[in-house]
């Protein structure tokens, strides 16, 4: 299931070809043992081991790839689909941020050429490791400075967010927040919580903090891998665990929790509207043209894990955050959303959770003890599995994005963005 998954996203969003995606993403045992048989007149990938255990995930244009996970092909192939077409002009004339011409004098000011030589110079070590890197963009004061692409990526790629995509989804329910149609304490969550879970609030979901019995692992079978791979409705087996704690008092990270909060989405919202939000209230006002959200077998948005973009995308993202939601003078998110999001929950005992988003504020009792040792402390990021990273830096006025597969974590993303950070004018 994984590996016919991560093989479809590959082939018909990111554009890369099967050697590539086998030499890489499908390098490690026990997946290298898989075939996977691309169609692409059928538009679908199908994995299987020995010829056994066929696992099926089919693309959909502008809506990525989905596991069937059981369900009919021909059943979620005519699912409604409420498609947002692009803004009608090209990206290639506009100046950054909205588009992609680059400022040449600024690019070629002595400190910037500087981070250059550095990234290039990851790129030149990630082919000799065990960590390879796909792509680097780096951002100050608002401008991009410096980048890098490598490893079968370039500049147009759309790259996997893996757990990065949580912090999009946060960002998705500020604008219901900021309009008053979902709010902060609202409890009732879900019509089958009806027992003690009927106490969790939506603030909880976001911190990470709602008690739900939970295993968030990646190394086997356990209620992640079985809500990504095997579950048709991703939400539905997250939201079946029983209560564990009691809500707000308990901080632990889980996919689970974003994937039930898209549910909440869908539910509050409605098929269309909850279908056009992503790209009508926040992709395509901050000049994210490329960015992809996948669904599940359900039609419910795997915000958890499955967001496609190019490095540039994602950097967008960071530059608003940046910016406390403001894009070009547009308040696209309300400044009190944004502080909410880049506080730390009052469960997390390092003070490293806001509201699905990562925060370096420390122990609030040794602020030195912190995710990242040698960034500020006002440092906040997007994170995903196998080194993903928008990393916003406001004290700095600095956002870095790196993309990579990295599954044992060599890279530093502490060490890389310290070094960045000793280079800025």
């Amino acid at each position: 299931s994984y590996g016919s998954k991560i093989m479809c996203s590959c082939i018909f969003l990111a554009e890369r070809d099967e050697n590539s995606v086998m030499s890489q993403e499908l390098n490690a045992f026990p997946i290298s043992l898989g075939d996977f048989e691309v169609d692409r007149e059928g538009e679908k990938v199908t994995g299987s081991v020995f010829g056994l255990a066929q696992r099926v995930a089919i693309y959909r244009e502008g809506q990525g790839c989905t596991l069937l996970s059981g369900m009919d092909e021909k059943e979620v192939r005519s699912q409604a689909y409420h498609e947002v077409p692009k803004p009608n002009w090209s990206q290639d004339t506009v100046n950054w941020p909205n588009g992609n011409r680059l400022n040449d004098s600024i690019l070629n000011l002595p400190e910037y050429r500087k981070i250059q030589d550095l990234i290039n110079i990851e790129f030149e070590d990630s082919v000799k490791k065990s960590h390879l890197t796909h792509m680097i963009v780096v951002l100050h004061k608002g401008e991009l400075v410096a980048e890098g692409y490598g490893n079968d990526h370039d500049i147009n790629t759309k790259h996997t967010s893996w757990s990065m995509g949580k912090s999009i989804i946060s960002n998705l329910v500020g604008l219901q927040v900021d309009k008053g149609v979902l709010s902060l304490d609202q409890n009732g969550l879900l019509p089958e919580w009806s027992d003690e879970r009927k106490t969790i609030n939506l603030k909880n979901m976001l911190q990470a903090t709602n008690g739900l019995d939970w295993v968030e692992d990646y190394g086997g079978v356990s209620d992640a891998t079985k809500m990504l791979f095997l579950n048709p409705d991703a939400a539905a087996i997250a939201a079946s665990k029983p209560l564990k704690y009691e809500p707000g008092t308990y901080f632990y990270y889980s996919s689970g929790t974003t994937n039930i909060v898209s549910k909440i989405l869908r539910n509050q919202l409605g098929e269309e509207n909850y279908q056009r939000l992503p790209y009508e209230g926040l992709f395509y006002k901050i000049g994210m043209h490329n960015t992809v959200m996948e669904k599940d077998a359900s039609g419910t948005f795997v915000g958890s894990s499955f967001v496609f973009a190019p490095a540039r995308d994602f950097a967008r993202l960071g530059l608003l955050m940046l910016g406390k939601g403001n894009w070009l003078g547009e308040q696209v998110l309300t400044e009190d959303w944004v502080k909410f999001a880049t506080t730390p929950a009052t469960a997390a005992p390092m003070g490293e959770y806001g509201a699905q988003w990562w925060l370096n504020a420390g122990n609030p009792s040794r602020p030195d003890e912190k995710k990242f040792p040698s960034l500020p402390n006002d440092a906040f990021y997007a994170g995903g599995f196998e080194g993903q990273w928008i990393l916003v830096i406001p004290s700095k006025d600095l956002v870095i994005v790196r993309l990579g597969f990295t599954p044992k974590g060599e890279f530093s993303m502490d060490k890389f963005a310290s070094s960045v950070i000793e280079l800025l004018p």
